[in-house]
């Protein structure tokens, strides 16, 4: 007889705990399923937890993201020549070449939404362990750039707020299109967290990402006019950044949501390959590269979508904002991140098919440029852009990763206490999600307590990553975790 045979009403269902009985005992609570949602429950469980003892933290292969590109473009060609030349992840190699991409195509380029033009500029983090080699990709991407764009195309290492706006004046020798590549961006995002120009510098960049205008007004310009405005109209910023998991997470910033929300997230655990001596640099074959990527610069004007690609993109707006309306209300930042997601995927398309463009055959001297996005081009930066939103979720899960394993220690050995073993089921404790809320969050506004955040984005995936626990399922929107029993 199997086990969920053995169970034979509903009092021998698992219960969730409204709290603790004078002896320790855990009540039953208005947790209930029916035998067969428990049997759908308990297969689950069995298939992501299984029967054997606890893996160790350090058992897993590591997170892998897929890096995702159209085949056919030069994106592939640097995907190819990165990976003869560095042992970065692929996530680490396609996160770096973006932006570059961005502010090659900069103002020449754009979509028209509404009344305002949308250009190609990305915001790309790189976030992985020290030593994961963030910065050599990076390194690769900023000499590639540096053979193509002019001096004043890149934006320095550091910079105050009021040299910023020089930055990005003409008349001050500057441009409105600008890169800035960070290789190292753990002391820029501690300033822009500790600062107060690192402040103001981040709530700047916050307006640049969505390429609005800058402007200065102080009391004495350099060329001794008193109270003279200056405002550049419009201008297209395209960032790359190199972080480990906590600084990655913009934490401690007044500007977190806002700034965390506009990067495409590239999370790697692991190298992506062994290089066990290096080769020296294929100077050739980066010019041979360079010479692909300047194509970008001869491309100008509006693009559009193709008519079915048009009708990829309506289905698209009405899955992310069903996504939206079905996310719980407390998780800020997966909302915030997918309502920034249809106009990354917007950046990504054009990014995507002009790399295709640049990279198709001449025919007779003429490679004419359409400008239109094609729905196999749409499709593929639909999914780049889902893959760095999980990204950015599993950023949030990890980030802090010895305090997470600590408390996600706490929370199963207080699960263990408080919540009863099911009759005949003695590997796992199932828990819904309502009676986890009320058991460790409800005292979330104090400082120091548990946050429904901290219980379902970072301890439960912690739990998860060493297959002591696993999501097994909904009920109405009830959600329903399994945990393994000692």
């Amino acid at each position: 007889m199997s086990e969920i045979n053995r169970i034979k009403s509903a009092s021998e269902l698992p219960h969730s705990a409204g709290g603790l009985n004078g002896n320790g005992a855990a009540p039953i609570g208005s947790g209930v399923c029916t035998p067969e949602e428990f049997g759908e429950f308990y297969e689950k469980a069995r298939t992501l937890i299984g029967e054997t003892s606890q893996n160790s933290p350090n058992s897993s292969p590591g997170y892998k993201q897929r890096p995702i590109f159209p085949e056919d473009s030069i994106l592939a060609d640097f995907v190819t020549f990165a990976r003869a030349n560095e042992e970065s992840a692929d996530p680490f190699i396609i996160g770096s070449i973006l932006p570059i991409c961005g502010a090659l195509l900069g103002r020449r380029v754009w979509f028209q939404w509404g009344d305002k033009q949308k250009f190609a500029n990305v915001f790309s983090m790189l976030a992985g362990k020290p030593g994961d080699r963030k910065s050599s990709i990076i390194d690769l991407a900023e000499m590639l750039a540096r053979k193509i764009l002019d001096e004043s195309a890149f934006l320095p290492k550091s910079f105050s707020p009021e040299t910023l706006f020089e930055e990005y004046s003409e008349s001050d020798g500057g441009r409105p299109d600008k890169l800035w590549i960070v290789d190292d961006a753990n002391a820029t995002l501690t300033d822009w967290r500790k600062a107060v120009n690192g402040e103001r510098l981040a709530t700047r960049f916050l307006e640049l990402y969505d390429c609005k205008p800058i402007s200065e007004n102080f009391r004495r310009n350099k060329d001794g006019k008193e109270g003279r405005r200056r405002m550049i109209a419009q201008t297209s910023t395209s960032v790359v950044f190199g972080a480990t998991f906590n600084i990655a997470c913009f934490q401690g910033q007044a500007v977190r949501a806002g700034m965390s929300r506009r990067f495409l997230h590239y999370v790697a655990e692991n190298h992506g390959r062994l290089i066990v001596r290096p080769p020296r640099k294929d100077f050739t074959g980066l010019e041979a590269l360079a010479k692909g990527f300047s194509e970008l610069r001869k491309i100008s004007g509006e693009m559009d979508f193709s008519q079915r690609a048009a009708s990829r993109w309506e289905l698209y707006q009405k899955a992310n904002r069903t996504e939206m309306d079905q996310a719980d209300s407390l998780q800020e930042a997966k909302l915030s991140r997918l309502s920034s997601a249809p106009m990354q995927t917007l950046s990504l398309a054009m990014i995507f098919e002009a790399a295709r463009w640049a990279k198709a055959p001449f025919f007779e001297g003429d490679k004419p440029w359409r400008g239109v996005i094609e729905e196999r081009t749409l499709n593929c930066a639909i999914e780049h852009t889902d893959g760095c939103l999980k990204a950015a979720e599993f950023l949030d899960s990890i980030a802090n990763k010895a305090e997470i394993a600590q408390e996600a220690e706490i929370l199963l050995a207080n699960i263990r206490r408080d919540f009863r073993i099911s009759p005949g089921i003695p590997e796992f404790i199932f828990v819904n999600r309502t009676d986890l809320t009320r058991n460790y969050c409800h005292n979330s506004g104090r400082r120091t307590a548990w946050k429904p955040d901290d219980v379902y984005l970072r301890f439960i995936p912690y739990l998860e990553r060493r297959a002591d626990a696993c999501l097994v399922g909904q009920k109405g929107r009830q959600e329903w975790f399994a945990f393994r029993a000692e």
